[in-house]
């Protein structure tokens, strides 16, 4: 038996791994494995002292095993919570990129609405979308709708902010909607410096200027 050869290979540690990740795999609850562990270590102590004399070289055996026990429950667990991580990770990518739908909704423009809260690897990740976006379809207006953010503070305006940036440089002027009165006080009261951003109180206002932008180029492409 491997466990009892005590012979810690790298292929002694990536099958206990591999136990480990079957665990995740099935969701064996870590407090069902770890009571399995502690009643096989109770029970191979228990054989030890039935079949061995007392002395220094059984409590050393004991020990050993003891060890060796706590040594394959570390190892068993973090490959669990290794899993568990992976799987929270993709499940918050997989929602990410559903919250976060670019969609040309005209010609030459596009229009993402955000709901719930914006941190910096949303607003990197809404960045890298949008730009991408844009070099595909050559959108020439680009409009956010914030109206379903939960909260605006000087964070989340930067990261705003920053992305409208990021837009002109691709040539695709950026139309921020939904601002309502309780963010326009907001930015106000933290003063927020907005700069040369655009911005709209509903949705409908910002199509609108966007397709008027649009025609304002069309026609000064045309001359």
């Amino acid at each position: 038996c491997e466990f009892f050869a005590a012979d810690i290979t790298d292929d002694y540690v990536a099958h206990r791994r591999h136990v480990g990740a079957i665990h995740a795999r099935i969701e064996l609850p870590t407090d069902i494995y770890l009571a399995g562990m502690s009643q096989s270590f109770q029970f191979l102590i228990a054989e030890l002292r039935a079949g061995a004399k007392k002395g220094a070289k059984l409590d050393d055996m004991i020990t050993a095993i003891g060890k060796m026990v706590y040594f394959d429950s570390y190892l068993v667990l973090d490959t669990i919570h290794s899993v568990a991580k992976e799987r929270i990770a993709e499940h918050s990518k997989a929602m990410m990129e559903m919250s976060t739908p670019v969609t040309a909704i005209w010609e030459g423009i596009l229009l993402l609405p955000l709901v719930g809260i914006i941190d910096s690897q949303r607003t990197q990740d809404i960045m890298n979308k949008t730009l991408e976006k844009i070099a595909e379809s050559r959108a020439r207006a680009f409009v956010l709708d914030i109206s379903g953010v939960a909260a605006v503070d000087t964070g989340v305006a930067n990261h705003l902010i920053r992305i409208t940036q990021a837009t002109k440089l691709m040539g695709c002027e950026c139309i921020i909607s939904g601002i309502s009165p309780a963010i326009a006080r907001t930015l106000v009261e933290l003063g927020v410096n907005v700069g040369e951003v655009v911005t709209r109180a509903t949705l409908r206002d910002a199509f609108e200027l966007a397709l008027a932008k649009l025609g304002e180029n069309i026609g000064q492409g045309s001359n």
